[in-house]
């Protein structure tokens, strides 16, 4: 029988970032669930994209969250079928199309970026305020150093 010390680990920084990614995933997906938030927790970030954004292509919805194109397709559909969102066409070039919320999708998504700032708010709590000031220093290197551009 194998001890557990010969087992192989997993490399620390990656396998930290990923369960910290997964936890506050399952935080956040608790807290929505708690409010009777009506999406799923992969739909919110779309929301919420058009939310923050005032309404933008497909295109940048994908580039923005790192999505494949089917998944936002999916979302987006499913925000237009429950009269959360509208997809309009470009004038100009009917193969373009801006992508914007309507005003349920608005007050979902108003509900939604309370939630999260809450959340948000519970967690940096927990810090310092020179620990909060580190820890965005460190993700802000981190994120330039996987995503230079």
């Amino acid at each position: 029988m194998t001890q557990k010390n010969d087992l192989p680990v997993p490399p620390i920084l990656v396998a930290q970032i990923g369960r910290l990614y997964n936890n506050m995933y399952k935080g956040c997906d608790k807290n929505f669930r708690e409010h009777g938030f009506p999406l799923e927790m992969d739909q919110v970030p779309v929301l919420l994209s058009l939310y923050y954004t005032g309404g933008v292509s497909q295109q940048a919805i994908c580039s923005n969250l790192r999505r494949d194109k089917a998944s936002v397709n999916r979302t987006i559909s499913f925000l237009v079928k429950n009269d959360m969102a509208i997809v309009i066409k470009d004038t100009v070039d009917k193969r373009k199309t801006c992508v914007k919320l309507t005003a349920k999708g608005e007050s979902l998504a108003m509900q939604g970026d309370t939630i999260i700032e809450k959340y948000n708010t519970a967690l940096a709590a927990g810090l310092t305020e020179v620990e909060r000031k580190e820890f965005n220093k460190i993700m802000l290197k981190l994120i330039e150093i996987v995503d230079p551009h």
